[in-house]
């Protein structure tokens, strides 16, 4: 397995190398320092931009400046045209101001447009590189035997190493992948507790994700911070607490059936007795009456805390009689009836509230009247953390008129007024009782952080996932923030950057475990790089750029034309989008011959045709005999297995095979095949008097075929020359050569190829280079015609 290291290097520079070695960038070294070029910019650019993530890598304890790489406005060209420049930086010692000429050289647009495409995609893989610079310290792990996957396109799995450290990371990847093969039609919160029950996960974490479980159970029926969702947040997170503090009475009853008495009497009622007669509360003044031999405020207390508002109205029956608590009597038999406070009745409440609070001494009366009013003191019957949150959630739950500033106000108290250093004051290690307070006051994003921070990755990932597919993750808007952004206009609410949290998670098994690492890939489907690309479909390419897997991962064509499914087919139902991505990624770092088996693969048959016909015009003009022929072969086989390619395109590549071949007869001196070819292609004249057709024809000459024109006509004319001079030659030693059978005759179909090639080459609007032009009258010169 590569170190990351390594593999920083080879996904930032394989390809680099190739760019500028190219010709592109050699030219012009001897250019003014001060004089700007198109050429000498770029190249700059890549080798700040490809150089630096690596770099940056190496001195990770520096502060990043990620925008030099990744700012908004992305990777800039320099401008071809002339900048204005500052006196001061241009003032000569004469005091004349001089501007320095911007030289614009003859680059190619298209070889510029290419490049600058090349940058991108470079930039893209070298994003994920990019992502990591802020990841998390590697947590320890055991060892464990990985997971085959159903139905995979591969014999058991080529890509999973059978020596993965961590068993969690596998039964919750497993979880995930059901959920994605089931195109979310099965429950992932019941997939989830499957996993942590599956691995054993136990104390602080098993808390964890039952505070997760307990609050995300069902998706988002409107905004993530719309009043409604607030409202099931809080409805859910009183229930969760409710239920904690049940079991809790359940617990200690059990643990003393004997002084407990509870015998067989059912229902809330009847636990709360029982757990009362343990005697484990604090002795305090009752007030008003009892019920049962105990106090009834205490007993209505206990009732409401464990969610029971029709067990607390059974006891409220005894104190309608009190006037100086009548409201809220009235207000409790409100909620059981009708779950929420009625506004007058609120109003009524704390009017009550400040006359009785002055001399109201039972703690359980005072309690109720925080229960449902907030913001009072309820420091006696808080003592714990699930009562202090439930103090602070219950009456926001039962308040008629809920507003988002009422619920900003718990969560302030929560992450900013108490924060880490109140319920971390002995470090990391006690990051679970500020998780379930963030968590239960809806702080998601900065619950999921604080796992990551401490070092808990695997769930860390999986709670976001819960969340961001239930609809209730706030997501960074630039893949780019950092893991958790802050709103500069509220505090409480914070927004997670996904991809780099997940990006940093699959790091360490994208190579070994593929097809695990695209089930996380895919959920980020949407998020796109700096660069304006689809991290997932960036990753996929950049998967199988490193792997070489392009059919386990994306599917191969069969001899029959048909194609086999590959790991991409799980997730998309019809992946040729992404699969044209790759091909286009593909064609950029020069691998032609497999860029046109993927857009085969994605039935873009006319990209391929374009590709091929661009490498080839291009291999003729380089004069590549060994590369030619393989383009060629390539070509051919192209021919017998596309389907729906243009026709145009497809005329276009048939023409320049026929000139690839007509090449190949010139070089081997084959005059005669050579001058068949070119009569049928009538690209070139075979004689003067056609010169005036074939260029009033050229408009319909393709692009890439006029690119060829100048280097097909030099290798037709030596090629005809050459036979001319070995044919006079031969006529010469056998006794001399008639003037009208001679070589170089005007009637001899050779010549006269030879003088329409010069006077096309003079009149066809298409420019030839200068030294095919000096070369072409050369050979004529050297025939003496």
């Amino acid at each position: 397995m590569l170190h990351f290291g390594e593999m920083d290097g080879r996904v930032d520079h394989q390809d680099f190398g190739q760019i500028i070695r190219n010709s592109l960038f050699q030219a012009h070294t001897e250019e003014n320092p001060n004089n700007f070029t198109v050429r000498s910019g770029v190249e700059q650019e890549l080798c700040g931009i490809l150089g630096g993530t690596e770099g940056h890598w190496l001195r990770e304890q520096l502060a990043v400046q990620k925008k030099l790489m990744f700012g908004e406005r992305g990777i800039e060209i320099p401008s071809r045209q002339a900048q204005a420049h500052s006196t001061e930086e241009t003032l000569t010692e004469d005091g004349i101001v001089e501007v320095p000429h911007a030289v614009v050289d003859d680059i190619d647009e298209e070889e510029l447009d290419e490049d600058i495409l090349r940058v991108k995609v470079e930039t893209d893989r070298a994003f994920f590189n990019h992502m990591l610079l802020a990841r998390p310290a590697a947590v320890p792990m055991n060892p464990a035997q990985a997971m085959d996957r159903d139905d995979l396109p591969l014999q058991n799995g080529t890509f999973v190493n059978k020596n993965i450290s961590d068993r969690r990371e596998l039964l919750f990847g497993d979880k995930l992948h059901k959920f994605l093969k089931s195109q979310g039609k099965k429950s992932i919160v019941e997939l989830m507790k499957e996993a942590v029950e599956e691995s054993g996960t136990d104390g602080a974490l098993f808390d964890v994700w039952n505070d997760v479980t307990s609050v995300l159970n069902r998706k988002t029926v409107a905004g993530r911070d719309d009043v409604t969702t607030t409202a099931n947040l809080l409805e859910d997170a009183c229930k969760y607490l409710q239920k904690v503090f049940t079991e809790h009475m359940q617990t200690v009853v059990e643990r003393n059936l004997e002084v407990a008495e509870r015998g067989g009497v059912p229902g809330t009622r009847g636990l709360v007795n029982a757990f009362l007669k343990v005697g484990t509360e604090e002795s305090f003044q009752p007030e008003d009456d009892s019920i049962d031999g105990l106090p009834t405020w205490q007993v209505t207390y206990h009732c409401v805390r464990s969610g029971d508002m029709q067990a607390a109205a059974e006891t409220l029956n005894r104190l309608k009689s009190f006037p100086q608590c009548a409201t809220l009597v009235a207000s409790l038999n409100h909620v059981a009836k009708h779950k929420k406070l009625d506004a007058e009745l609120k109003k009524k409440l704390k009017v009550e509230w400040r006359h009785n609070v002055g001399h109201t001494k039972d703690k359980y009366k005072r309690a109720l009247y925080a229960a449902l009013l907030g913001g009072l003191e309820s420091a006696a019957l808080a003592d714990t953390l699930e009562n202090w949150i439930w103090f602070k959630l219950h009456p926001l739950h039962v308040d008629p008129h809920l507003t988002p500033l009422l619920f900003q106000e718990v969560q302030k108290a929560v992450s900013i007024d108490y924060g880490e250093q109140y319920f971390m004051s002995n470090g990391p290690s006690e990051y679970q009782y500020f998780f379930t307070a963030l968590w239960l006051s809806g702080q998601f994003e900065r619950a999921i952080y604080l796992l990551h921070e401490c070092g808990q990755r695997v769930d860390s990932v999986h709670v976001a996932i819960l969340a961001h597919k239930l609809g209730y993750l706030r997501m960074s808007k630039k893949s780019t923030d950092e893991m958790l952004v802050v709103d500069q206009n509220d505090a409480t609410k914070c927004h997670l950057n996904l991809a780099r949290l997940i990006v940093a998670y699959t790091k360490s098994f994208e190579l070994i475990d593929v097809p695990r690492s695209l089930d996380y890939w895919f959920l980020l489907r949407g998020i796109t790089t700096p660069t304006g690309s689809d991290v997932f479909e960036m990753a996929v390419s950049r998967a199988v750029y490193l792997t070489g897997q392009s059919d386990a991962i994306l599917g191969k064509l069969t001899p029959d034309g048909r194609r086999e499914k590959g790991l991409i087919d799980e997730y998309l139902d019809d992946p040729s989008d992404v699969i044209c991505r790759v091909a286009n990624d593909t064609e950029l770092t020069g691998e032609w011959d497999q860029a046109v088996g993927l857009y085969l693969l994605a039935s873009k048959s006319t990209n391929a045709a374009k590709l091929l016909a661009s490498e080839i015009s291009e291999t003729l003009r380089a004069d590549n005999k060994d590369k030619i022929v393989d383009l060629v072969h390539v070509a051919e086989q192209f021919k017998r297995v596309q389907k729906g390619c243009q026709a145009s395109e497809y005329a276009t590549l048939s023409h320049l095979i026929d000139i690839g071949y007509l090449f190949e007869h010139c070089r081997n001196e084959e005059a005669e095949t050579a001058y068949g070819i070119s009569s049928k292609l009538r690209l070139i004249p075979t004689e003067p008097d056609q010169v005036t057709v074939i260029v009033n024809e050229f408009h319909m000459v393709p692009q890439k075929v006029r690119e060829v024109l100048p280097d097909l006509c030099l290798h037709l004319m030596k090629c005809l020359v050459d036979h001319c001079i070995r044919q006079s030659t031969t006529q010469s030693n056998r006794g001399g050569a008639n003037p009208h059978t001679s070589m170089f005759s005007s009637s001899n179909r050779y010549v006269k190829q030879i003088k329409a090639i010069v006077q096309y080459s003079a009149t066809v609007p298409y420019k030839f280079p200068t030294h095919v032009t000096s070369r072409l009258l050369q050979l004529q010169a050297s025939l003496g015609i």
